[in-house]
């Protein structure tokens, strides 16, 4: 594969994430982003938001063709004394930039960059006036180097034009009157490409009409960010003379192996590259297993750099088994563990426990039990009217009962398969269904949380709903009040369960597989295997039962759609309802399958976990 010898504006921007990884990525290593359900969506949202931020200058001109094409197609429009381009290419000193929308008025340049990423533009207001120049830098930190060099670049170009860079992002102090503005925008792929690389085609596809409401109503806020992004492009401009050399001598930068590099991306190979990035830069010590990056708040423990030292200093000092890890830097000064014990189980536990103060955190549990699980989706674009970006609908429930001790749990569920605004229809189903007697058990807070945007919705409306609003001030809990009907069976695992298998770690999907592999209760076989999600390894183990759910026929993203996690939901939701086989009533039919087979396996998992605790009571 040839490499290309110019420096990009993508190039950039992994380099300042890691310099290291700029050599991964121009020679075409594996990433694990490249198969993340999550990371799909968020990258669809943004090449819709990049359409609908288009959509909003009638005389743009978009810029196609090759890199060749492109740039000169560029350098001849620009000529013009006032003109708008979208994806202008600009290349010079070894540096190319696509711009996502170039406006040119005489001498001025305005430098747009879209991104999905939202800001509040009425909080940013507020905190400007307070001369708080730097409000939520951070987070924003990225984009900012982004725009920043693309300046850098343009101003090498035009050394004699006023530039301006500014930021077009999804603005969440805004709300739409447009309904149905999201099925104004599908997303296929084009397998077309001879790179391999699955091109995301996005297509308005609404009215005339609907494209003028739109340019009157959207949701996309612009903010010039020269105050910002002036002051790095010195340095900006230091590093990226770096980074270009080493492109065009295609050699790597020495990394800087530290406790960051458990979240590198280039942890997985392929066919061409059957050694992955993390492992080139780790060589030896990224043997051991169980791994020093394994240990549970990794970061936090780092930080509480002192006299004891950190998790760096141990992989400077090439110790990078997890057991290298001396127990005293996992301990207080007072000898107290961190963060509940985890990090110390992790080198201490080679069994299961149940800390003592499990049965106490449960004394005030009464029947019946709920254990329920909810399903959302959020876009940049609002699904509805009156709603703001990325702002959750809230399309399906699950859950299982137990009415007394001993008794077999049963399921109930509700989803949303029409394109209406689900929530207050969601929040209603489940107040009849479930009541208000009992306690309702939660995997971390997530279900608390938007029982809580519901709430405050209903506050914001005009709609005559106190008796569910009364219901859900009773259920969910609000600031620090401790009389929620909720129990966060997340909350439970992380103070007082513990299992080698599941680490630093208590997601529902990693305590399952673990309690899989310690339960004794035949009622959790017999459960399992009246859902059709009993299997054994060769090994004698069982199966995760996430690894068997069902794929259904709908293509999504160029391959078949398989709901076992958050982000698969979503996916199918969105296609569900937006996406384009949304008029295939048969196709339909089988993603709602898929969503209720899941989102009931989450609950059954909750009960299973629950099943398994109870019977360590000693």
């Amino acid at each position: 594969m040839a490499v290309s010898k110019s420096l990009s504006k993508s190039d950039f921007k992994i380099a300042q994430d890691c310099p290291t990884k700029l050599y991964y990525k121009k020679h075409g290593f594996p990433t694990s982003l490249d198969e993340n359900p999550y990371m799909e969506m968020l990258a669809n949202g943004g090449y819709a938001v990049g359409l609908m931020a288009q959509l909003l200058y009638p005389d743009g001109i978009e810029i196609t063709g090759s890199t060749a094409e492109a740039i000169n197609r560029t350098e001849e429009l620009l000529k013009q004394n006032a003109v708008t381009l979208f994806e202008a290419a600009i290349e010079i000193n070894g540096q190319l930039i696509r711009i996502d929308i170039l406006e040119k008025k005489g001498n001025t340049f305005n430098l747009i960059e879209v991104k999905s990423k939202s800001f509040d533009s009425v909080k940013w207001a507020e905190k400007k006036l307070k001369g708080n120049g730097y409000w939520e830098l951070a987070p924003f930190k990225p984009y900012l180097e982004d725009v920043a060099f693309q300046k850098k670049v343009l101003m090498e170009k035009f050394p004699n034009a006023e530039i301006k860079g500014l930021l077009f992002c999804p603005d969440t102090a805004k709300t739409t009157e447009l309904e149905g503005m999201i099925g104004w925008f599908v997303i296929e792929k084009d397998d077309s490409s001879s790179s391999g690389f699955r091109k995301p085609t996005v297509t308005f596809i609404g009215t005339e009409e609907n494209r003028n409401a739109m340019r009157q109503d959207h949701i996309l806020g612009l903010v010039n960010v020269d105050e910002w992004i002036d002051p790095m492009i010195p340095e900006i401009a230091r590093v990226s003379d770096i980074y270009l050399k080493h492109v065009q001598n295609d050699t790597r930068i020495e990394p800087q192996i530290n406790y960051k590099c458990r979240d590198c991306e280039f942890r997985v190979t392929d066919e061409r590259h059957p050694i992955s990035g993390f492992n080139i830069c780790w060589r030896a010590l990224a043997e051991p297993k169980p791994h020093i990056l394994d240990l549970g708040r990794l970061g936090n423990i780092n930080g509480k750099k002192g006299a004891k030292g950190c998790i760096d200093d141990l992989i400077k000092k090439g110790k990078t088994s997890l057991h290298d890890v001396p127990l005293e830097l996992l301990k207080k000064d007072d000898g107290t563990p961190y963060y509940d014990n985890r990090p110390l189980y992790q080198l201490t536990q080679k069994e299961e426990r149940m800390d003592d103060g499990f049965w106490d955190a449960i004394d005030n549990i009464s029947y019946p039990l709920h254990f329920i699980d909810f399903e959302t989706s959020t876009w940049a674009i609002p699904y509805h009217a009156k709603m703001h970006p990325y702002q959750n609908v809230i399309f399906q429930w699950s859950c299982h009962s137990i009415n007394k001790p001993g008794d077999e749990p049963i399921h109930t569920e509700w989803l949303n398969t029409v394109d209406v605004y689900p929530n207050i229809k969601f929040a209603q189903s489940l107040k009849d269904q479930l009541g208000d007697r009992g306690t309702f058990f939660q995997w971390s807070k997530y279900e608390n949380t938007q029982l809580k945007a519901i709430s405050h919705s209903l506050d914001e409306s005009d709609a005559n709903e106190d008796k569910l609003l009364d219901w859900i001030k009773k259920v969910a809990q609000f600031d620090n009040d401790d009389s929620t009907l909720l129990l966060d069976m997340n909350k439970l695992a992380l103070k007082h369960y513990f299992h080698p298998l599941m680490g630093g770690r208590t997601s529902i999907k990693v305590t399952l597989p673990a309690v899989l592999q310690a339960y004794k209760s035949q009622r959790i076989t017999l459960w399992l295997k009246n859902y059709g999600l009993y299997q054994r390894n060769e090994d004698g183990s069982l199966v995760d039962p996430y690894k068997l759910l069902p794929e259904p026929s709908p293509i999504y993203e160029g391959k078949r759609m398989k709901v076992a996690d958050g982000a698969g939901a979503m996916s199918a939701y969105q296609d569900m309802l937006y996406g384009i086989n949304r008029n295939d009533e048969l196709l339909k039919k089988e993603y709602a399958d898929s969503l209720k087979v899941y989102c009931r396996l989450d609950t059954l998992a909750m009960v299973i976990i629950w099943e398994h605790w109870m019977s360590l009571r000693k």
